[in-house]
């Protein structure tokens, strides 16, 4: 039996959550400042979708995609693959060092000096340009997945 195809059937699957979660982030943001009573609960439910959902997906999505690279027809060394290994660590970098850590200390700064604190409005306007990187991070990831130029 072929594995290839089963774990192509994965990482889409994986990657349709990932992708899927984030995009609900701006959602989210939007109707909390349309109704402000609700924004402590909207940061932390963008929290818990990240950290349950999205970055696990995105874990999930490097382990299958090397092991799709491992079984299947293509090789590390292919130009599509190398520029989708590197934007995958720009991801994990601004993500995971970046974004997760601004989105804490914006819960926290909420939930100890509230929505109108200086230091919250500077931690919101940072977490919405991270959003826009990781965004075209991932819509750039995604078109070369999906196009593989160069083959």
């Amino acid at each position: 039996m072929d594995v290839y195809p089963w774990l192509k059937v994965a990482h889409i699957l994986l990657a349709i959550v990932a992708v899927g979660s984030n995009i609900t982030y701006g959602v989210w943001q939007v109707r909390a400042a349309r109704e402000p009573m609700h924004l402590g609960w909207a940061l932390r439910g963008v929290k818990f979708l990240d950290d349950r959902l999205a970055n696990p997906s995105y874990i999930g999505l490097g382990v299958l995609g090397v092991l799709m690279v491992l079984t299947g027809p293509w090789r590390f060394e292919t130009p599509w693959i190398l520029v989708s290994i590197g934007l995958y660590v720009a991801l994990a970098v601004v993500g995971f060092a970046l974004y997760s850590p601004t989105l804490s200390r914006q819960i926290r700064i909420y939930e100890t000096d509230g929505p109108e604190s200086p230091e919250f409005a500077a931690l919101g306007s940072r977490a919405r340009v991270l959003g826009i990187v990781l965004a075209v991070i991932v819509m750039v990831t995604v078109a070369i997945m999906v196009l593989k130029p160069g083959t």
